[in-house]
């Protein structure tokens, strides 16, 4: 047999720990690769996160996109009805200055025609009650000359003055 040398006894030594710690790192290796809770797992779980985040950025620009469209077209009609609406307000100003111009020349119109008519009916009024006193002062005059008793009718002429009242739709 052969002698041991101490120097074989020490490459022993560590060619066994050396392989102790192989196994070791074997052992850790695999329970890194390991793809239910090893790294492994957590790579996958991180590749699934980044594909759902990718996902989900992807929908919200489709979304944002699609908003933005929209966005754009009612910014647009509200625009055109800003635009519509500024052009109705003008309109309206303008018809109303133009019917309070209306409104104050139809009223000093009648205004106008009103002082016209109160004079008229005012001279009308007076011419009245002139003509009034006349036939009241000559019916007064006419009553004080001529007494009932001065004439007197025969029959004749009785009949006569009524046929005249009756052809005339008045009855004595």
């Amino acid at each position: 047999m052969m002698p041991f040398e101490p120097s074989d006894i020490a490459l022993f030594l560590v060619s066994f720990a050396a392989c102790l710690y192989c196994a070791l790192l074997s052992r850790r290796l695999k329970a890194l690769q390991n793809t239910r809770n090893g790294l492994g797992a957590s790579i996958r779980a991180m590749s699934e996160s980044v594909a759902a985040v990718s996902s989900a950025r992807h929908e919200t620009q489709a979304q944002a996109g699609e908003l933005m469209t929209r966005l754009s077209a009612v910014m647009k009609e509200a625009e055109a009805t800003g635009k519509k609406l500024t052009e109705l307000k003008d309109a309206l100003e303008i018809k109303d200055r133009e019917t309070s111009r209306r409104i104050q020349s139809t009223d000093a119109e009648i205004r106008r025609t009103m002082r016209e008519a109160l004079a008229q009916s005012s001279e009308r009024i007076d011419e009245i009650s002139r003509l009034t006193r006349k036939l009241e002062t000559l019916a007064s005059r006419a009553s004080a000359q001529f007494d009932s008793t001065d004439y007197l009718f025969d029959d004749e002429d009785t009949v006569t003055t009524r046929k005249v009242y009756e052809h005339h739709g008045h009855k004595k």
